[in-house]
């Protein structure tokens, strides 16, 4: 009897990333609502079979493309919490707008796809929704440690008062991914010492 042989993860890894890489180069020429699941076939080089094993449709390799991005940045933030001394936001923000801006093709996809997603329903909206509530939450750690550790407020006070600045912590990342993507980088470097200067007043 004959027996398939096994395929690893690693080429599984393998598949996986070559079909994204096929979605981002259709997305960056196309623009990411006039690209098809066959265009994506076509430009990866796949049997139409061999995508479909691993993502049923533009929606799930968008949630994939998303966590590759966000899934460092969040891990960096949870580092960054054991870190001696904790580093201040006035480092840790700039520091994942930058990996985030060297992303290959962002930032202008991430602009197409978040445009796209607010006209959107359904499991991408609530993917979505999810991943911000995630960095939002991580933002919120990360400075309820920081104020406890370099200004000396106690760990409920932190805690509230992260609360309240984490979803606009969040938000300069967001922007800087638009105004990013709207001047070609151009603004980068200048929007980063802003918000340099905003965070400066912690």
């Amino acid at each position: 009897m004959l027996t398939m042989p096994r395929v690893s993860e690693e080429h599984r890894e393998q598949m996986r990333q070559r079909i994204l890489n096929a979605a981002l180069a259709c997305v960056a020429r196309k623009g990411f609502s006039a690209v098809s699941m066959a265009d994506i076939i076509a430009e990866a080089g796949l049997s139409a079979g061999a995508v479909y094993l691993y993502y049923r449709g533009k929606e799930q390799l968008t949630q994939d493309i998303a966590r590759r991005v966000l899934e460092p940045r969040l891990a960096a933030l949870d580092q960054v919490r054991n870190s001696d001394p904790i580093p201040p936001p006035t480092e840790v923000l700039p520091d994942l707008m930058q990996a985030v801006a060297a992303t290959e093709y962002f930032p202008a996809i991430a602009v197409q796809v978040w445009g796209d997603i607010v006209h959107a329903d359904g499991a991408i909206t609530d993917f979505a929704r999810a991943m911000v509530e995630r960095l939002i939450a991580e933002a919120t750690s990360y400075l309820a440690d920081w104020l406890v550790a370099a200004r000396g407020l106690p760990a409920e006070a932190a805690t509230a008062r992260a609360a309240e600045l984490a979803p606009a912590m969040i938000g300069l990342a967001q922007g800087f991914v638009v105004q990013s993507a709207l001047t070609k980088g151009e603004i980068d470097a200048r929007y980063l010492d802003a918000v340099r200067a905003l965070l400066s007043t912690l």
